[in-house]
């Protein structure tokens, strides 16, 4: 009996805390790919910061989501915009089911400009959807649609104004 109860509770233990949904990638400057070093990520489940972690040099970094919340997973690094995604894991499982899903993401940061209204990116780029029963990640298009000409303007303005300083700099250089 006493085994009993304590191959239940390893068991519980182990589904209760076993990741259905690995996010992995790396962050990288939007213009040049490189990699972002030391960059703040910071987990929220259902509103709550969960955790936070740095990328270390590479930017590389790993988040394990649990069945059955909203996240918001966000990055910062000093003097770059910060930006995030969202991804709901809310659904059924099927019994049992232990496997673990693993899907690259890559985020894309880039510099600040002096005096340019960028909030528009505090909300997600993207938001995904993951299935439990399927195993399936999917990307809701419809809402990257709506976002893409606010995303295009404003980034054909961070552009424009770094073409801007980029002549002034080679003059002062000279």
């Amino acid at each position: 009996m006493r085994n009993l109860i304590t191959a239940i509770l390893a068991a519980a233990t182990l589904s209760s805390t076993a990741a259905e949904l690995r996010l992995h990638g790396a962050v990288t400057d939007h213009v040049t790919r490189a990699p972002l070093g030391e960059v703040l990520v910071r987990v929220y489940r259902d509103g709550v910061k969960e955790r936070s972690f740095t990328t270390g040099a590479t930017g590389k970094y790993n988040v394990d989501l649990q069945r059955g919340g909203e996240y918001v997973i966000r990055f910062s690094l000093p003097g770059h915009i910060t930006k995030c995604y969202a991804v709901n894991t809310e659904g059924p499982v099927w019994e049992g089911d232990r496997r673990e899903v693993s899907v690259d993401v890559e985020m894309t940061l880039f510099e600040r400009v002096p005096d340019l209204d960028l909030s528009f990116f505090d909300m997600p780029m993207g938001m995904a959807r993951f299935c439990p029963t399927t195993g399936l990640l999917k990307w809701d298009g419809v809402y990257e649609e709506r976002i893409r000409p606010e995303v295009e303007r404003l980034m054909a303005e961070v552009r424009l104004r770094r073409e801007a300083v980029q002549p002034v700099a080679a003059e002062v250089g000279q």
